[in-house]
């Protein structure tokens, strides 16, 4: 077998491991034609590159990373910039150009988080990549950005929040504890980015992904971020950004997961609808995703769909991934 060839069998044989797809043997030996000896060599080859870890079981094998971690003292650098040049780029130098351009981005965004909002003393990076994918952590030990979010809305409003509340801030982008200097887009646009986003701090996990939503966890002190992104991803920075950003107007649309923004992913109260359009009042093109939501309550449709959207002409919500019963409140709330 030529080696493109060979090198295109053992990424299909990595990708069902990580898949943990019990008949990843099978599927070789009938994707590339190959006797089960000719995978089994493979696997061992693998093994040897330290690609692949034996590990027993039902699954005997587990897609092996290499890690470099290190800590950035903030006292002595708060440049995200030339933390990245010096210390990530070169591990990621490999990449397509298009995928560093993402990672680039991405890293940079949480390093000045992490940096300007957290107010850590020490910030760690731990980078792990594989044939197919590659996973960073962006962890520091400053005041948690759940409770730094919570300490912002409570001199603005007020009013306590949870921190699943000050999490829901985060979902629409454009919010921000510090306005006067920054503008709030790189969460919002960093998990749009990765194939994984997730955010813990004290017992709170945020996430985009499909793979879970904020929940109560393991308690970490600080923030920790975690990342992965495949290494042949097509996604591109600038497509993605173009979703949402007018070139004239700025960052103008958003995506709302109604779901995780209310606990229990069943709003019904006039207050819920107020912080919604509070959150999303200054773009002009907002999809409400209503998937995962049951049925809502009737203030919540009139307030959101009648009183706000009628009261603000150049606003436009859309309700997706709605259900007949939610579809029926809406246009209940729509028509009233």
């Amino acid at each position: 077998m030529k080696k493109s060839e060979r090198l295109l069998a053992e990424k299909f044989l990595l990708q069902r491991i990580f898949e943990e797809d019990p008949d990843f043997v099978d599927k070789t030996m009938e994707a590339f034609s190959l006797s089960r000896s000719s995978v089994y060599n493979y696997i061992n080859r693998l093994q040897d590159a330290g690609e692949l870890e034996r590990v027993g079981g039902s699954m005997p094998y587990r897609i092996a990373y290499h890690t470099t971690r290190f800590t950035i003292d903030t006292s002595k650098e708060r440049s995200e910039d030339r933390v990245y040049n010096r210390d990530i780029a070169p591990l990621l130098e490999e990449l397509p150009v298009g995928v560093q351009k993402i990672w680039r981005y991405a890293i940079t965004a949480m390093l000045n988080n992490a940096f300007e909002h957290a107010r850590a003393s020490a910030v760690v990076c731990v980078v792990s990549r594989s044939r197919l994918s590659t996973m960073v952590g962006v962890l520091d030990n400053g005041i948690g950005i759940f409770r730094r979010i919570g300490q912002a809305l409570r001199e603005e409003t007020g009013e306590a929040v949870t921190t699943a509340e000050a999490a829901a801030m985060l979902y629409t982008g454009g919010y921000t504890t510090m306005p006067e200097t920054h503008m709030g887009q790189g969460i919002f646009f960093t998990s749009r980015l990765m194939d994984h986003f997730a955010i813990r701090s004290d017992t709170t996990l945020f996430t985009m992904g499909s793979d879970g939503e904020e929940s109560e966890a393991e308690r970490f002190r600080g923030t920790a971020v975690q990342m992965a992104l495949a290494n042949d991803t097509t996604r591109d920075l600038s497509a993605v950004m173009a979703r949402y950003i007018d070139p004239e107007y700025g960052f103008v649309r958003t995506e709302v997961p109604v779901a995780r923004m209310f606990g229990g992913g069943y709003p019904v109260s006039r207050s819920e609808a107020r912080r919604l359009f509070a959150l999303v009042a200054d773009f002009t093109d907002v999809e409400l995703d209503f998937g995962g939501v049951s049925e809502i309550g009737p203030d919540f449709a009139h307030e959101l769909f009648g009183v706000i959207a009628r009261q603000h002409d150049g606003l436009m919500l859309s309700a997706v991934n709605t259900n007949e019963a939610v579809a029926a409140a809406i246009r209940r709330a729509q028509r009233a």
